[in-house]
């Protein structure tokens, strides 16, 4: 009798690998998942559950529960196994730590899933991930729900909420709802109920269809898909890093790679398993297993027909390997007898690889960088080290800025003169010039704020106190003043002469310069 149930059960097992693919849904947080939850906290046996006023999807509840009650919504649907146990105010809850001091755990709004959205898929069962192959991600119409493939939805998971928006035909081959296989004819009445448009949303207009593997590919008219499905996918491509991309029958995102195309009238398997095998065989001969990855598939469409295509692209990014993998591979096709009989073969290559974030502008850029760069450094060098014999041959005016003109925009940049202190002679300052001297006394030039006295120099000097100054003038009006002298010098001067003036000037005018300072502010 164990003989009997072992073979049943590996008939069983053989039978499942033959049917067609299963795509699952990825589903939110469930229940029982802190994510599910305001602030991450489960509710105790004692709290109560608080959804959102509107809850527009059906909640999976566990099998057994624990809570202090439900404060359900206005709309939205609760999902319960057939041996499920739900008590109120005993038993253990999810969270045996009750810290809550109102007593309450509220749910986060349900989140509704497109199913036109690679996102929503997966391959296998509680895997958010859609595909576990890094090619597989430029053929986006096979990471949704193909025309003929089982579809579970599972009863475990997060919120139950579809949106069918601008989508005409529901084609799968079966659907597995909360463990329970619904049939066609159940899911289109399905979609007129109310818990139905709980399940999915705008399903007013929509036709389901059921087939059971006689297609040929993922989908019958898989570009009328396109928009639908590359809505979600766009945003997220990456900017191919080749020269004339290619665009596959079912993706939305560029390739760079090579696409060998076979027209097929009947999509033979038989064909895709042949063309695989040569590909395969040639890419162990070449020794590039490693460096290339292969994708064969069958496209279908009532308007354009049906075709076998393959795609070979490079594993580390794009280095031309596989297009001229492919040039080497179509140049021995009349070597094979599958490919050799192939009258309407189509190869599309893409171009050389590129940088697309380096443009034209940037490379202007970063030469005008270098050029400036290369100015300023010269300018510097020329100012520093004015006995360099090559620098020397730098115009004076390059490196001196108080020599540029510009007479056609009417700018003339200030020399900036240097001047030494006063000569501490008061004498002969008396009003109106008493005593014959030839020196006023100076008009008020400054207001010390702090000291509330009106200054009548530009700066103190500290050598000179001009308080006791003024005393001597009034006791003796008659002695002679002497002029002060001024003297000026440029920086920009060419001759000795003066550039030693000014060094003189400017080393006498260093001990007064923090006074000076202190008078400006």
């Amino acid at each position: 009798m164990m003989e009997w149930i072992s073979v049943a059960l590996f008939a069983l097992l053989a039978l499942e690998a033959e049917t067609t693919n299963i795509k699952w849904h990825s589903a939110g947080a469930a229940f029982d998942n802190a994510n599910a939850w305001l602030d991450g906290y489960l509710p105790c046996a004692q709290d109560k559950v608080v959804f959102p006023s509107y809850y527009p999807a059906v909640l999976p509840l566990p099998k057994e529960l624990a809570v202090g009650g439900f404060v359900l919504p206005r709309l939205g649907g609760l999902l319960l196994a057939e041996d499920a146990t739900v008590q109120l105010g005993v038993g253990s809850g999810l969270n045996r730590e009750c810290d809550s001091d109102e007593k309450r755990a509220y749910l986060k709004p349900a989140k509704t899933s497109k199913w036109f959205d690679p996102s929503s898929w997966s391959d296998q069962p509680s895997s958010a991930s859609p595909s576990s192959s890094a090619i597989d991600s430029y053929f986006d119409l096979d990471r949704v729900p193909c025309d003929d493939e089982h579809v579970v939805i599972s009863g475990n998971s997060g919120p139950l909420s579809f949106d069918l928006e601008n989508v005409e035909y529901l084609r799968l081959g079966q659907l597995i709802l909360a463990g329970s296989s619904i049939s066609r004819n159940y899911l289109q009445e399905l979609l007129s109920r109310d818990l139905g448009q709980l399940l999915f949303h705008n399903a007013q207009n929509v036709f389901v269809e059921y087939y059971r593997g006689e297609l040929c590919g993922c989908h019958i008219d898989y570009e009328n898909l396109l928009e639908l499905v590359c809505s979600h996918v766009e945003p997220q491509c990456e900017v191919p890093h080749c020269v004339s991309p290619l665009r596959t029958n079912d993706g939305c995102c560029l390739v760079c790679g090579a696409m060998m195309h076979v027209n097929s009238e009947h999509c033979v398997e038989e064909d895709r398993k042949t063309l695989t095998g040569l590909i395969n065989s040639f890419m162990v001969k070449e020794r590039l297993q490693d460096e290339l990855q292969l994708h064969v598939n069958f496209v279908g469409s009532r308007a354009y027909g049906n075709a076998l295509q393959a795609i070979v692209v490079d594993r580390n990014g794009y280095s031309e390997r596989s297009v001229e993998f492919m040039r080497r591979f179509a140049a021995q096709r009349n070597q094979s007898k599958f490919l050799a009989q192939q009258k309407n073969l189509k190869i599309f290559y893409a171009g050389h690889p590129y940088n697309p974030n380096v443009s034209f502008a940037s490379v202007l850029l970063i030469l005008f960088c270098i050029v400036l760069v290369g100015v300023v450094s010269l300018i510097g060098l020329a100012h520093f080290m004015p006995q360099n014999p090559y620098l020397n041959r730098i115009p004076q005016w390059i490196h001196n800025p108080r020599r540029w003109r510009w007479h056609h925009l009417g700018l003339r940049l200030p020399q900036h003169l240097l001047f030494n202190r006063f000569d501490n002679v008061t004498a002969g300052m008396g009003s109106g010039g008493a005593g014959g001297s030839a020196v006023e006394r100076l008009a008020v030039i400054g207001y010390d704020a702090e000291n509330e006295e009106v200054r009548e120099r530009a700066f103190d000097n500290p050598m000179f106190e001009q308080a006791e100054q003024v005393a001597v003038l009034e006791e003796q009006p008659e002695t002679t003043a002497m002029t002060a002298k001024v003297e000026t010098g440029e920086l920009d001067s060419c001759s000795v002469e003066e550039q030693e003036l000014t060094e003189i000037n400017l080393e006498s005018s260093g001990g007064e310069s923090e006074i000076e300072e202190e008078t400006k502010e």
